[in-house]
């Protein structure tokens, strides 16, 4: 009986402590998060991808496919999560938990398992799931273009910037005749 009336009586302190924090937890994006929440979620997180994204993937890319998922991230993920040289943009200034360097964190991670994360997405963090826009083949270059990261320097990464920039004003140009003029309603 005794046994019983502690069982009643811890789960009834539970529910109280957890209808306390739902009411006075602060959701506010704007809140850092304590230590102590920041462990939890970093270990469930951790613990999460280490269980669900396997051990088969690439580790080794093309320069091309490097260029492919190169262009993918400055175009997708720079915004959040930096790059050699470059800050990460407002909404990942804003984010909470911060979104991490990717330099570092692709040195934490093996490749099955950034797929696998790039992929899925992570609830509660604003990492979402590029699986759902993205073929399997485009997110193994973002990959490969990640694991290059902890090794790249910022004059690399403006240089990839270059080139991917003047590819597209020659693919701009190509379309719109190379330089052609128009005149007297013809071409030359």
């Amino acid at each position: 009986m005794r046994f019983v009336l502690g069982f009643l009586t811890g789960i009834i302190v539970a529910v109280i402590a957890l209808a306390a924090l739902a009411v006075t937890y602060d959701v506010a994006a704007s809140a850092r998060e304590s230590d102590l929440e920041s462990e939890i979620f970093r270990s469930i997180m951790e613990n999460s991808v280490r269980a669900h994204a396997g051990t088969e993937g690439h580790e080794s890319w093309s320069d091309d496919e490097i260029h492919k998922g190169f262009k993918e991230y400055d175009a997708m993920c720079i915004i959040c999560h930096a790059a050699p040289g470059k800050e990460r943009g407002p909404i990942g200034k804003g984010m909470r938990p911060e979104p991490p360097n990717l330099a570092d964190a692709a040195k934490q991670w093996t490749a099955a398992q950034l797929f696998w994360i790039v992929k899925n997405g992570v609830k509660m963090t604003g990492m979402p799931a590029f699986g759902l826009t993205h073929s399997d083949e485009q997110i193994w270059n973002i990959v490969g273009f990640v694991r290059r990261l902890p090794v790249m320097t910022p004059d690399e990464y403006n240089a990839m910037e270059n080139k991917s920039a003047n590819a597209v004003e020659q693919k701009t140009e190509t379309k719109s005749g190379g330089g052609a003029h128009t005149g007297e309603g013809h071409r030359h």
